[in-house]
């Protein structure tokens, strides 16, 4: 059948008006030779989707749903990004501003996209997910009987939220398992607890950081006002399996123990830095030895503390390399309810080193080992906290004996069986 394309596009052109009407405030720092060329390209690309969407709409053979084609067409562009470029639809972006604590899900868990799979960034000390025994890494196969495949971080998330206080079961591929795990929980309202602290037996100041929300630094400061008549008391601060949270609380921390000196800093596409984060004069607590433990699940502001004291040569860092989360998203009102969560710069560290895919590498590597600990008890066996308290002893940093000694060769990875 022949179709005249030429007599029916102005219900789709008002697309096009109305995107170059949004692209104009993003072009108006740009050269006019520049921004032509820009032009012309993108009108030849809209030109052909204005056709594609154009012949569906009419010729399709059952109708279809203009808002669903639409929304299909946006999320099949942000899907060509970063994981965590995403395309708000107006019931979540309804509930991304009416829920702005809603990271972890109903169970506890902080995850990414890696490789197409959602996986487990970190679980929440004393969530339904650590109890449960989910590690980070793990990948979701399976929500309920829902498979992970295709979904996207917003779905994912939902779909961990959803009926509250019934239970959920997930479908968990972990490596080194010849199958997959089949784990069932139950969603609880989480109440963080940011900080926590005790004496060790050394004499060492321990402080758990479970994750930064707002108020964590006013937190951490009470606690360690609680050891200030003790001067230069050792501090251990443990960041394992901390998935991050809200940069200003990182920043305010890494000001407690800092005199001067960068903090973070961001840079966007051009890769000028957009933001430098500087130590003001008020840290009161640099003469205090420090240890800083991460591993694998500590990520985002976790990185950007524990690498803003490191390379100020302020701390020393024990554990494994971290997870390398280090991106910097804002949210765009698009109109019509709906939303963009786009992914705008990048956060570097005080050296210029960016943190995204590659993680914070330890002084000292000693193998995360799950069992040995995983509530703020610190069982004997915590090899990492070992060689933190060896370190602020004698200066030296060295692994215990006991340690490292089951360290495995990697070997390929199996092919993980998501449907």
């Amino acid at each position: 059948m022949g179709v005249n394309l030429k007599s029916k596009f102005s219900r789709i052109a008002i697309i096009a008006s109305l995107f170059f009407s949004f692209m104009g405030g993003y072009l108006l720092g740009v050269t006019q030779p520049v921004l032509h060329a820009l032009q012309d390209k993108i009108y030849r690309s809209l030109d052909l989707f204005t056709k594609a969407i154009y012949l569906v709409e009419t010729e399709y053979i059952e109708e279809i749903d203009g808002d669903k084609l639409i929304y299909g067409a946006v999320q099949g562009m942000m899907d060509t990004l970063d994981p965590y470029s995403i395309f708000l639809t107006p019931d979540v972006y309804q509930e991304l501003k009416s829920d702005t604590t809603g990271r972890f899900g109903g169970i506890g868990i902080e995850i990414t996209l890696k490789d197409g799979i959602v996986t487990v960034v970190s679980p929440l000390e004393g969530s339904p997910a650590a109890k449960a025994g989910i590690r980070p890494g793990d990948r979701i196969l399976k929500i309920n009987e829902h498979s992970t495949k295709g979904m996207n971080l917003v779905e994912a998330s939902r779909k961990l939220r959803e009926n509250k206080n019934r239970r959920i079961k997930l479908t968990i591929w972990r490596e080194g398992l010849k199958k997959p795990l089949v784990i069932s929980l139950r969603r609880e309202t989480i109440q963080l607890k940011s900080v926590e602290s005790k004496t060790l037996t050394s004499g060492a100041i321990y402080i758990r950081l479970t994750n930064f929300q707002e108020g964590s630094t006013l937190e951490l400061e009470k606690k360690l006002l609680e050891y200030k008549s003790l001067p230069k008391t050792p501090i251990i601060l443990d960041l394992r399996n901390n998935p991050g949270g809200l940069l200003s609380e990182a920043v305010g921390m890494a000001n407690l123990f800092l005199e001067s000196g960068v903090i973070v800093s961001t840079r966007g596409r051009s890769g000028t830095p957009k933001e430098v984060q500087r130590a003001t004069e008020d840290g009161v607590y640099f003469t205090y030895p420090l240890v800083i433990l991460i591993n694998e699940g500590s990520a985002s502001a976790s990185e950007i503390l524990a690498a803003a004291l490191q390379e100020n040569h302020r701390a020393k860092v024990i554990g494994q390399t971290s997870f390398g989360k280090g991106s910097v998203q804002t949210v765009i009102d698009l109109g019509e309810k709906t939303g963009l969560k786009l992914t705008i710069a990048k956060y570097y560290t005080p050296k210029g080193k960016s943190i995204h895919g590659k993680g914070i590498k330890p002084d000292l590597e000693v193998l995360y080992e799950p069992e040995h600990y995983s509530h703020l008890g610190v069982p004997k066996k915590d090899h990492q906290l070992q060689a933190a308290e060896l370190y602020l002893k004698t200066g030296i940093l060295k692994t215990p004996r006991t340690a490292n000694k089951n360290k495995k060769k990697k070997s390929a990875n199996a092919e993980i069986p998501i449907e």
